[in-house]
């Protein structure tokens, strides 16, 4: 398989944001029960203006979607995988939700309002965070590695 950065980039954005909508809808659904206001964290680490952080904190998603979707191309690539894409997405999705998990636990000491608590840090894999919380942290990872999968197969 050839590594192809166009289609991977246009998969990435779309999955990033196919995950955002769905957190936001999560949010919307079960405010008491899905805590991650992702962009406004992200955000938050740039600017104070609400509703800047709110556009930097997309734009920061929508970077390293199109990152973690060249991640998951090049390893399409790298394994000569040809088949089953959004199969082999779903196990790189796990892979996705471990790196990202881990990045979470170190927000803290990056995040000027979290090392003032003035925002709850999420803890590791979102682990501070209600258990719907983390669940949908999972499963928003799982869910970008499977359309990153059946996006790029059907770009190239």
């Amino acid at each position: 398989m050839d590594f192809e950065v166009g289609p991977a980039i246009g998969a990435g954005v779309i999955a990033g944001g196919v995950m955002a909508m769905l957190l936001y809808m999560g949010i919307g659904m079960m405010p008491g029960q899905m805590k991650m206001n992702l962009f406004y964290m992200l955000g938050t680490m740039m600017v104070k203006d609400r509703t800047m952080a709110y556009v930097a904190g997309a734009i920061q998603h929508a970077m390293m979607s199109v990152v973690f979707g060249l991640v998951h191309v090049a390893l399409f690539t790298a394994f000569d995988l040809e088949s089953s894409l959004a199969a082999w997405g779903l196990l790189f999705g796990l892979g996705h939700w471990v790196v990202s998990g881990i990045g979470l636990g170190m927000i803290p000491v990056m995040h000027p309002l979290m090392r003032r608590g003035e925002l709850q840090a999420p803890g590791a894999f979102a682990m501070s965070y209600p258990p719907m919380t983390v669940m949908g942290f999972f499963m928003l990872h799982i869910v970008f590695g499977v359309l990153m999968g059946a996006l790029y197969a059907a770009f190239t």
